[in-house]
């Protein structure tokens, strides 16, 4: 098995990052192998311009999304790394999603819809925020992040999606921040399990 990890915080010393490095830990110990596509460090462009549009429409893509394309594509499981920001990723991340997942790659349109053509893959989307898991709840904001991606995004791809919000990380004392930690091991055994288990 092969994974591939898109993360996206800046900085080096994010709660993100110790996410990254115990995600990378675990899969070494499970004996998969990854690669990291960090997008600050990697400087990715994010906006989906008229040339990209015009490139998709064409059925041709740019050298950077054709890489990204193709890691994706070797990969059976996705993971994807992040904060929270207005209820939303990052804009980096959302770049990445519209700029790489494109129409004749990720999806196509049938007569019912979009219709994924990313079946077969697995996907591990963690996310971290400020909030706590009360206030998420009280607002109705608990499901809004993963609805966006679990739902009407990775899951229309065809991807199975095990999804996983850290809340309240600036605030939780250091024993927490262990316990959240540990949760992946359990998060990565439940999207490992075999389809239908």
């Amino acid at each position: 098995m092969k994974a591939y990890i898109v993360f996206a915080h800046e900085g080096h010393t994010s709660f993100c990052h110790e996410i990254l490095n115990r995600t990378k830990q675990l899969l070494e110990r499970e004996g998969i192998s990854y690669n990291v596509r960090d997008l600050y460090q990697h400087h990715f462009q994010p906006v989906f311009r008229g040339e990209d549009m015009h490139r998709v429409e064409v059925g041709d893509v740019s050298a950077d999304i054709a890489e990204e394309q193709q890691q994706i594509t070797d990969a059976d499981l996705l993971v994807m790394i992040f904060p929270i920001w207005w209820w939303s990723p990052p804009a980096i991340m959302k770049g990445y999603l519209d700029r790489v997942f494109t129409n004749g790659f990720a999806f196509r349109y049938g007569e019912k819809g979009p219709e994924g053509l990313l079946h077969g893959k697995r996907a591990l989307v963690m996310t971290t925020t400020r909030e706590s898991e009360h206030d998420m709840r009280a607002s109705g904001l608990d499901h809004v992040v993963e609805k966006q991606m679990a739902d009407g995004t990775l899951s229309m791809m065809g991807y199975q999606v095990v999804y996983h919000n850290f809340a309240a990380v600036p605030y939780v004392s250091e024993r927490a921040r262990k316990g959240m930690l540990n949760d992946i091991e359990n998060d990565l055994q439940k999207i490992l399990q075999p389809a239908g288990v």
